[in-house]
Formats: structure tokens, C-alpha cells, sequence
């Protein structure tokens, strides 16, 4: 069996080809909303293996439309399908038997219910329904979930980073028992965690609504996908004039600060499976710049293909040595040490942006900084005018480098970043204003 596969399935038939098993179920947790699932795409490879889900959600693909309390035997093990509503009204946790040990069971995948450190969110149904969403979450957790024995292994839908819950826990897997007295979240009475969960602000991406949209109708199959093609110069250029597309450099951040191709988009390819959903929207067309044409180039597909941006025109032969060979122009911006960042903030002589989440900027920011989100950065840079210099500002550098990227594509002048980032501001001890403080 596999529990919300990725897109890109070969790892679950390379794994099932070396432990000599057969796939024939494949499980969704929920309607998944930050990444496209890859049920269908597995299936296409594994055409016997029937893809199961909630019946409460009206999928237009799969095979069995499950209810709470369905079991299935998959080998040796007994697969009990649990209902647990709250981050989405389809949620649904499996709870894995080992039949030839005993009848307990000793693992449950519980998507976004139940995470390592946390819980599943539950604003992204309905704002208007956070509240019942949030209950509904608490009876789930508390009548379903912890009803399992405290041994019970968990494997979560997400881990540290993702932002289908607030500050997920950096181990992969935990069990009830270490959750139960350890969670904050689950240690909270009804109305405590219900507050909790209205209070909490999480980054909304506009990407989400398009996974829920592949999520629902089913994603077109990769192999229908035409190739990746290798761009020359000339072809390159031509798409680099067009409105709609982004060429997406996706070399390290000090590497493209120090010289890239104008109007490309800083992504890393350490960041761009966060990052590129947040920067860029599924209707635009993309290109890529690499740095080595093999590895960088199937990694770099596989993360725009989980969240469903399929348009990729191709990427540019031998990245950006064939544009400066060319003798085309490159452009650079101006890497600030923290030293010199932190003198023309004292001295007012440079506009501040702040491009992480708006609960991020409340909770602490540099005085003098101005909020504009990375996830609306594409919208909203043009609001941007300023007489002063720009610098751009997050907690490490990587979604800051993004941000001056977009602002140089959209003709803004004297863009500036600080690789070191707010991390290392406030290591620093360097002053920040907290809260609503004025």
C-alpha cells in the first residue's frame, strides 16, 4: 500500500520492484491542498492497484469512496480506515494491524490530523468555518486519534517546514503516547484549543486552491507531458520577453546575486520545493537555469510537477555561461554584510522590505521595515516606490533573494540583500520591535 504518493512515483516502484511486493491499494489521507497528489500517476504504472478515499469529497477519479471504520487486508495487515474531520472535512487517519503478530495495532498514518509536535490546521476549508473546523479537529484528536494504544507509531502527511501546520516537529514519525503527553496542541481543553486555532495565522498560498483544484478532477498523467526541450540562445530570449513566462535560475543564492541573466527568478534548488508556489502562479510558463544539466534538471522538474506547475518550456543549454558567452549583458545586486545592513537601517538611508508572512512580521521585525509577503510578492512589488535603496529582508536569505529578483524583473533599481538574514540579526542581539508595540 501507499498513503498519498508524490507525483513523481518511480521511488514507490523501485521500492516495491526491491522488496519483490505488488502494490494494490493506494490511500489519501484528504483532498491534499499544497502539493498534487500522484495516485492517478501511480495507478497508470500499477493499473490492478485501486485508489481509495474519503466519500465525502466528490473526486472525480479513484476507485473505492471509503467511510469510517472500513477495513481492507493489504498482505499481512489489516487496514482500518478512521473519519477524522477538522483540517478538512474528507480527512481520514489508517490505522495498520499486523495480523501474523497479534491484533493490536502498531501504526497509523494520520495526514494532516495528527503531526509530529502538532496538528493539522484549519483555516483553509472556510476562513468562516475555523471555528467548527477547529472543533471538529478536537473531537477527532480526542475521541478517534487518542483512543489508540500509546505504543501506536505515527507517521504524519507533512514534517518540519511544511505549512499545513504550525512549527511541526523536525523528526519523521513519533508515537501516541510521546504526542499525548508531550503536544501542546493535545494537551489543550476544548475551548482552549479551539481559541488557539482561530488565533493561528498560517501562510496561504495562491497555488493552494490550484492543487485542490488537480486534487479533485485528477492530474494529467506526466507521460502525457511533452519533454523537457534544450533551449539555445535565440529561443531562450524569446520566452524571456514574454509577459506570462519566468525563467527560473535555480543556482545558489550568492551565485545568482553575483551575476544572472536579467529578468530571471532567483530558486534554489535547496528552496524551490517551498518556494516556487509562493513566488510564482500556476498560470504562468516557466523555463529553467541549471548548473548541472542531469541532476539539477530532473529535481528541478519533479518539484514544479508535485504542485502542478507543468508548463515548463525548457531549460537553457549550459545555463548561464551560453548567455554571457553570447556576449549578452548580465546583471548582479548588491550582497550587504550584516555590519553595513544594520548602518543604513540606523541611519534610515534604505527601505526595509520584509517579505516573510504577515504573523512572522507581527511577532518581531526590524524598525523601520515595511511587510510584503513573498506569497503575494508577485501582486503586490509594484506598491513598492521609493527614493532610497532597497533591501530586501527574511530569516536566512533565500526567500529574500527571491523577492529582488522579482522586484529587478519588474525594473526596480538599487535592489540589495542580506544573505545573513534576520537569523543572524537577532544573534546578534541587533534592536527588533515585537507585537503591536508602537
Amino acid at each position: 500500500m501507499v498513503v498519498d504518493p508524490r507525483r513523481d512515483v518511480d521511488v514507490y516502484l523501485e521500492l516495491s520492484k526491491e522488496m519483490d511486493v505488488t502494490i494494490s491499494h493506494i490511500f489519501e489521507t484528504h483532498r491534499n491542498e499544497d502539493y498534487v497528489v500522484g495516485s492517478i500517476e501511480l495507478q497508470s504504472r500499477v493499473p490492478d492497484a485501486r485508489i481509495a478515499h474519503s466519500k465525502v469529497t466528490s473526486f472525480k477519479y479513484g476507485d473505492i469512496r471509503l467511510d469510517d471504520r472500513d477495513t481492507f487486508t493489504v498482505g499481512n495487515i489489516l487496514i482500518t480506515c478512521m473519519s477524522t474531520p477538522g483540517h478538512t472535512d474528507d480527512s481520514m487517519c489508517y490505522v495498520v494491524t499486523d495480523t501474523s503478530t497479534g491484533s493490536d495495532p502498531i501504526v497509523a498514518f494520520t495526514g494532516d490530523s495528527l503531526f509530529v509536535n502538532s496538528v493539522g490546521r484549519t483555516d483553509l476549508v472556510d476562513i468562516n468555518k475555523h471555528e467548527e473546523m477547529s472543533r471538529k479537529l478536537y473531537h477527532s484528536l480526542h475521541e478517534k486519534v487518542l483512543s489508540l494504544d500509546d505504543g501506536v507509531v505515527i507517521h504524519p502527511g507533512h514534517g518540519s517546514g511544511s505549512v499545513c501546520g504550525g512549527d511541526i516537529g523536525t523528526r519523521e514519525f513519533s508515537t501516541i503516547g510521546f504526542e499525548r503527553k508531550h503536544n501542546y496542541w493535545l494537551n489543550l481543553e476544548e475551548e482552549e484549543f479551539v481559541q488557539a486555532k482561530v488565533n493561528q495565522h498560517l501562510t496561504i498560498a495562491s497555488y493552494f486552491k490550484h492543487c485542490e483544484h488537480l486534487n479533485t478532477i485528477g492530474a494529467p498523467l506526466l507521460s502525457d507531458q511533452p519533454e523537457v526541450e534544450v533551449l539555445d540562445i535565440e529561443e531562450f530570449e524569446n520566452l524571456l520577453q514574454q509577459e506570462n513566462h519566468r525563467a527560473i535560475d535555480t543556482r545558489p543564492s550568492p551565485e545568482f546575486i553575483e551575476s544572472h541573466i536579467p529578468g530571471s527568478i532567483s530558486l534554489s534548488l535547496s528552496n524551490i520545493g517551498q518556494l516556487v508556489g509562493w513566488a510564482l502562479r500556476p498560470s504562468q510558463n516557466f523555463s529553467i537555469i541549471l548548473r548541472n544539466e542531469v541532476d539539477d534538471l530532473r529535481l528541478a522538474k519533479a518539484m514544479l510537477h508535485r504542485i502542478g506547475y507543468d508548463d515548463i518550456r525548457g531549460y537553457l543549454k549550459n545555463g548561464i555561461d551560453t548567455w554571457t558567452n553570447s556576449g549578452r549583458e548580465d546583471s548582479s545586486m548588491e550582497s550587504m554584510s550584516l555590519e553595513v545592513f544594520g548602518a543604513y537601517q540606523t541611519r534610515s538611508e534604505m527601505e526595509i522590505i520584509d517579505v516573510r508572512e504577515p504573523y512572522e512580521y507581527d511577532e518581531e521585525r526590524i524598525e523601520g521595515s515595511t511587510s510584503f509577503p513573498l506569497t503575494k510578492f508577485e501582486e503586490d512589488a509594484k506598491n513598492i516606490k521609493s527614493d532610497r535603496p532597497i533591501a530586501t529582508i527574511c530569516p536566512g536569505g533565500y526567500r529574500s533573494t527571491t523577492a529582488a529578483s522579482i522586484l529587478m524583473r519588474k525594473g526596480k533599481k538599487g535592489i540589495r540583500v542580506t544573505l545573513d538574514g534576520l537569523k543572524a540579526w537577532k544573534a546578534h542581539d541587533f534592536p527588533l520591535r515585537h507585537g503591536t508595540e508602537d
